[in-house]
Parts: C-alpha cells; structure tokens; sequence
C-alpha cells in the first residue's frame, strides 16, 4: 500500500526578480498515476501560493513535497547562534523572522548571512557574493568552527557526488541562497493557519521510518531531496523542469513498490541519528 496519494516536487531559486523558463523555479505534480503537471511560478510568492492552493484542493490526499534545498545547517550552527539548546526549529523561526522576501523577489538574504557571520567569527561561515559591495566574503573563508558539510552530505561524497555547501550564497552551483529563502518561505507555509495542523517536516517532526509518515487523510510531509542523485528520464527541455517531472515519477514508482520506505529509514548509528533529528536533517534517498 503506498505512503501517499500526490507527490509533489519543487525546483527552487534565489533570483532577486521574477523569472520563467530556465534556473527558475518549477513545480511538477502527480498522483500515483496518469499525467505530471508542470507550473513556473515566476516568483516565490507565487510558488507558495500555487503550493498552499494545491494541498487545499486535495484536502483528502496525503502528500509528499520534495524541495531541493537543505532543511538544516551543519552541527553547532543553532547552538552558535541563537544559544545552548537551539535546534533546527529555532533556526527556521529565526530566517522566517529575518529574512525579507517580498512579492516581486527582492530580498536581504546577503545582509542576514552577514548579520549571522558578524555572531560567530565575523568572516564566516556564509560566503560568495557577485556585486561590487560585498557583505559577506567573495571567497571561501579559511575553515571555521563549523564543518562546510552536514552528515548526508558526508554520505553523498563518499558515494562519488558532488554537493554544494550550505555556506556557499553565489557562483554556478551554490545552494546557500537557495536554502536561506527556502527555509524561511517553508516555515511560512507550515505557520499558514490552514496548513498547521497538516504539515510535518521529514524527518524533524516525523523521525526516520514509516510510522509517523502518510496514513490521515490530508497530511503533507515537507521533505529535502538532491534530484541530481538521480536520472532524468523526462523529455521535457528545460533541465529544471525535467527534473522535477523525473522526480515526480520516480517517487510515485518507489511509493508503489516499497521502497521509498527504505529512503525513510536510513542506516544511521544512534549518534548519526540524534544529529540529524536534532539540527541537521537528512536528503530523502540518501541511503
């Protein structure tokens, strides 16, 4: 019996203007069969309420929504800056309180990664800024406190890929950007007072496994997948787009056959485990 009834996969951006067609973002959807819809919000807003409006439509589906973006930060980060005993939901209530992303696209995220480099060691960890007046460092700092990688991540390299570091805010690849709009527009979709009592995010609020996962009627599980780990078996021309379609695909076949079970249920040791649970998180799929 499948976990889910829709699948749901977003290919996001940190474009500071609205945008279409290729490095923009796109939403792919699809249910356990039949057809995969395609949507290019041009901006964030847009996405988040084309996102809130597909689970309201689908009040009786349980659905899964996969983002391409990490959900946490390396271990130590929370604690650093927000204080003993901060985890991973006090981080995304921190970005969703600072981070300014208006409707249009505009957005602080370079003075909020350089308020955040000013309380730690003032040169990092956050880097990578293309203007002339850079706040944070153009180039990578020298190593800090924090590890530039998070445990999946870890995992990841050792299976021979190549991820990119959540530090790292621009330049061809870069994801931090990407992570700190992303997180900040997610909170603000689980704080949404029609959506709170539906949304878990995987696996902080769900813990590893199936127990907790799908089974009511109109739960959403909010998810970090990486759809570079895997084929494109789209035909769709625009690269993002495939992916997403791929992804929608690919998920709905291994909800079918049972393993997407098994992506829920990694193979970690209790101290592995307690990291990710408590601040880091995990990539759906990295095994």
């Amino acid at each position: 019996m499948s976990l889910f009834d829709r699948y749901v996969m977003v290919d996001w951006s940190a474009h500071s203007t609205p945008k279409r067609g290729r490095d923009s973002i796109w939403i792919a959807s699809g249910t356990s069969r039949g057809r995969v819809d395609l949507v290019n919000p041009p901006t964030r807003h847009e996405a988040v309420a084309l996102l809130t409006d597909l689970v309201l439509a689908n009040a009786k589906e349980r659905v899964l929504i996969g983002f391409d973006f990490s959900f946490g930060y390396p271990a130590g980060f929370a604690e650093a800056v927000l204080g003993v005993g901060a985890g991973w939901s006090e981080v995304w209530a921190m970005l969703h309180e600072r981070i300014a992303d208006g409707a249009t696209n505009t957005n602080n995220r370079f003075e909020v990664a350089a308020h955040l480099n000013a309380s730690l060691d003032g040169t990092g960890p956050f880097w990578g800024h293309p203007g002339r007046s850079a706040p944070v460092a153009r180039h990578r700092p020298a190593p800090g406190r924090l590890a530039e990688f998070r445990l999946t991540e870890q995992r990841v390299i050792d299976d021979g890929h190549r991820p990119f570091s959540s530090w790292q805010l621009a330049y061809p690849g870069s994801v931090g950007s990407q992570m700190l709009l992303g997180i900040a527009r997610v909170e603000g979709l689980r704080r949404d007072p029609r959506l709170v009592d539906r949304c878990r995010v995987w696996p902080f609020e769900t813990g590893f496994g199936t127990k907790r996962i799908g089974g009511e009627p109109g739960s959403v599980v909010l998810a970090e997948m990486w759809p570079s780990m895997f084929p494109i078996t789209s035909v769709e021309s625009v690269r993002d787009a495939a992916q997403v379609d791929s992804m929608v695909r690919l998920l709905r076949a291994v909800d079918r056959s049972g393993e997407l079970a098994a992506w829920l249920t990694p193979s970690l040791s209790s101290e592995e485990r307690r990291v990710a649970l408590a601040e880091e998180g995990w990539t759906l799929g990295v095994r």
